[in-house]
């Protein structure tokens, strides 16, 4: 594989990994769970940090 392929397939597990973790948190609030909604705050964020570095590394696979 190129580097630009492993960097797009690297980006694609980081985000893939934080959705992960995201999904479980938004099952556990769904559950009636307390949540620190400064923590949920910086997942978001998190997540889009890592969407946008997923798209710019994907970049070259689709234009």
């Amino acid at each position: 594989m190129s580097i630009q392929q492993d960097e797009f397939f690297a980006a694609f597990q980081a985000l893939e990994a934080k959705r992960e973790s995201h999904r479980n948190l938004m099952a556990q609030i769904a559950a009636g769970e307390p949540y620190d909604r400064q923590a949920l705050k910086r997942e978001l964020e998190e997540l889009d940090v890592l969407y946008k570095v997923f798209q710019e590394k994907a970049k070259p696979f689709v234009h």
